[in-house]
């Protein structure tokens, strides 16, 4: 397993410590829809596809794909296998959608075992499709926003995985090889029986494993046609929040729950010293244990059998932490991720243990690690702790067939102070890599311990996609930066949205979520009908006072309410700078969205 490299680095000019909050905003938004009269098509998970894994990488398949380089163009499939496209102009005159490509083969292959379809557009004349079956096609789209419209043409199709395994495509890059000849990089995802592969890692389901393939392809010398040139594929037990393949072909980029392992490299074979050692590795023996509770947290180290008191040297302030035994030794030293109480916090030395509780300055919120950026040691769960979210949470789970969770009939929803609870547990192994395809080597990591994944977008076409995770309360856009600048983190914070992560814990019904590629406002999506837009902070026409505190105000930021004519499931969700498009299985939605810029 790799180390942690480095740690994501907030920029704290972007941060907004006064935040006070979303206004509800009654303007409504403007509107258009047009009728699907020929379907969606959508593909259910099997009986055969039950694990949570399955669920979790193929179970909210976002049905309407963006184009990222005219994002005033949105693609779906019908369910006869046509790519439609709709090309926004004007809202107040929009024309059906238009049929680009016929996948082939829909006859022969609606009865396969498969994935939905899957599309990238890697450049402004290319496009990259899954079938679902296991076919990748490359296509020539032509210039893609034109009024005219130019029919795709094939220029690869084949079954590229062993066994015909059906994947989805989660993204596809281009760049140029020797000056002039384009190479084409394409990352996989599906999943596998185990006993198909013996090098997969550990996890949560030990029938299942999940594989991300990295496939390369490029003219050969020897003709014009395009053919498979090498191969890099993955495995772990965990489907990857976010995956992308950086733009240069170089290396890819992973966020996930567990590590994902390089099991095979046709451009760079595996050593039994390298990155990717074949026999077992033992697991790492942790440097100390910590738990905690609503006021404390308890850290305890094993230390030599002759150490006292004398020999240990503990220094605290409010917001760091150094530990060293003889002044020689160090056993932990770094930033705290809360504020502490030095006057309240002690520490005990008894039977080789030192036992060290640090008093929380913020009462009842839980730390997702002791140290930042530390992984040395290993949580374990006070069980006070765990008996009380126990009893919080009793009510969810009961052996009658839907019970009635409140002795009094019906109970509300679920509180987000009770949704908090859950992050007594955070995911510790949870992590984001950066994989050097040319060494076999992680070159980066950074550890999402408490992090809270949230959405992927693509803000720019020129660069990876990015990821939002929730920061306390806020959500942050992590940007993967260019192969130049990684000398320093490579990651940088890219924006914030405030308080999005607290929100967006209490929309217990969320399906999609995204973002402008200019950051100007976020979006949640309900599974049906309803949409909640949060617009980031602007100046106000004139200085507001806040009744409470009596603070001037002079930004604002806006909350608006969408609530669809239909009660259909919501099956694809696409955010740009003008326009919310909303896909269900009968209307496709454009939504102006209107964002004032006053001053």
């Amino acid at each position: 397993m790799a180390e942690i490299t480095e740690t994501l680095s907030v920029d704290r000019t972007q941060l907004d410590p006064n935040f006070d909050g979303y206004k509800l905003s009654l303007d409504s938004l403007p509107i258009y829809s047009l009728p699907i009269e020929s379907g969606i098509d959508s593909v259910r998970l099997r009986d055969d596809q039950y694990s949570y894994q399955h669920v979790k990488a193929f179970g909210l398949h976002n049905h309407l794909f963006l184009d990222i380089f005219n994002t005033n163009n949105v693609y779906y499939i019908d369910e006869k296998w046509h790519v439609r496209r709709l090309r926004v102009i004007l809202e107040t005159q929009l024309n059906n959608p238009e049929i680009v490509f016929e996948i082939p083969d829909f006859d022969q292959k609606r009865t396969l075992h498969r994935h939905n379809v899957s599309i990238s557009f890697p450049s402004e004349t290319i496009g990259i499709l899954s079938d679902g079956t296991g076919t990748l096609i490359i296509l020539a789209t032509g210039e893609r926003d034109t009024a005219e419209l130019i029919p795709w043409k094939v220029l690869y199709s084949d079954m590229v995985c062993e066994d015909s395994q059906p994947f989805v495509l989660l993204d596809s890059v281009i760049h140029t090889l020797n000056g002039d000849e384009p190479v084409y990089e394409c990352l996989l995802l599906y999943m596998q029986e185990k006993t198909k592969s013996g090098s997969a890692s550990s996890g949560k389901d030990d029938s299942f494993e999940v594989i991300l393939e990295w496939i390369t392809f490029s003219n050969t010398t020897e003709d014009v046609s395009i053919k498979i040139i090498g191969r890099r594929k993955f495995s772990g037990a965990s489907a990857p929040w976010m995956a992308a393949i950086d733009g240069n072909g170089g290396a890819v980029v992973w966020a996930s729950e567990t590590d994902f392992e390089v099991v095979q490299n046709t451009f760079k074979p595996i050593t039994s010293n390298g990155h990717t050692e074949e026999s077992e590795q033992e697991e790492e023996i942790p440097l100390y244990t910590w738990t905690q509770t609503q006021e404390d947290v308890i850290v305890t180290f094993i230390i030599p059998q002759d150490a006292t008191k004398d020999d240990l040297t503990i220094r605290l302030t409010h917001d760091h932490i150094e530990i060293s035994i003889k002044n020689d030794i160090v056993l932990l030293k770094g930033e705290l991720p809360r504020y502490i109480d030095v006057e309240t916090s002690s520490w005990t030395v008894e039977n080789k243990k030192l036992d060290l509780m640090l008093a929380k300055k913020d009462i009842g919120t839980m730390w997702s690690e002791v140290v930042t950026g530390n992984s040395r040691g290993r949580y374990v769960i006070d069980p006070d702790q765990a008996r009380i979210i126990h009893e919080k949470l009793a009510h969810l789970t009961s052996e009658e067939l839907s019970p009635s969770p409140h002795p009094g009939g019906f109970r509300p929803g679920i509180t987000p102070q009770e949704l908090e609870d859950c992050d007594a547990c955070p995911e510790a192994d949870a992590s984001m890599s950066r994989f050097d395809g040319n060494t076999n080597e992680i070159t980066n990591k950074v550890s999402l311990g408490g992090h809270q994944w949230l959405f992927n977008v693509t803000l720019d076409p020129k660069q990876m996609p990015c990821i939002c995770l929730r920061h306390d309360v806020d959500g942050i856009v992590w940007q993967s930066v260019t192969p130049d600048e990684l000398q320093s983190n490579a990651w940088k914070h890219a924006a914030t949205f405030n308080a999005l992560g607290y929100i967006q814990a209490a929309k217990t019904s969320k399906k999609f979520a995204s973002c402008s590629q200019d950051t100007s406002y976020a979006v949640l999506c309900d599974c049906v009908r309803h949409l909640y837009i949060y617009h980031q902070p602007s100046p106000t026409l004139s200085p507001l006072r806040n009744r409470k505190s009596g603070r001037v105000v002079n930004e604002l930021a806006k909350q608006q309410v969408i609530s669809l004519d239909v009660t259909d499931d919501i099956l694809g969700m696409q955010a740009t700078n003008q326009r919310l498009f909303v896909l269900t299985s009968k209307k496709l939605y454009v939504v102006k969205v209107c964002i004032e810029k006053n001053g």
